[in-house]
């Protein structure tokens, strides 16, 4: 699996929303990001997202997903966060 999607500057979706994210973990080493993609088994309809940012701790990597709607996914509530910034 390619981790090219780690070199997204991006801040994670409680940061920085991102359209239809519903689970995101974040990692402050990227190799533990790497593999934890490659344990992620995804469903028709869903894509992996990522990137890397900074918070006042230092650089953090950050791995999700990304439904088609928000609405099959079950509902706002229904989404997950690990290791959340700013919620």
């Amino acid at each position: 699996m390619s981790h090219e999607i780690l070199e997204n500057d991006r801040q994670v979706p409680s940061q920085e929303p991102f359209e239809n994210a519903v689970n995101w973990s974040i990692f402050r080493r990227r190799h533990e990001a790497e593999q934890y993609m490659d344990r992620v088994r995804l469903s028709d309809g869903h894509e992996l997202i990522g990137g890397h940012s900074q918070d006042s701790v230092g650089d953090y990597w950050w791995v999700g997903v990304r439904v088609q709607s928000v609405a099959d996914w079950g509902s706002a509530q229904a989404i997950n966060k690990h290791g959340r910034h700013g919620d």
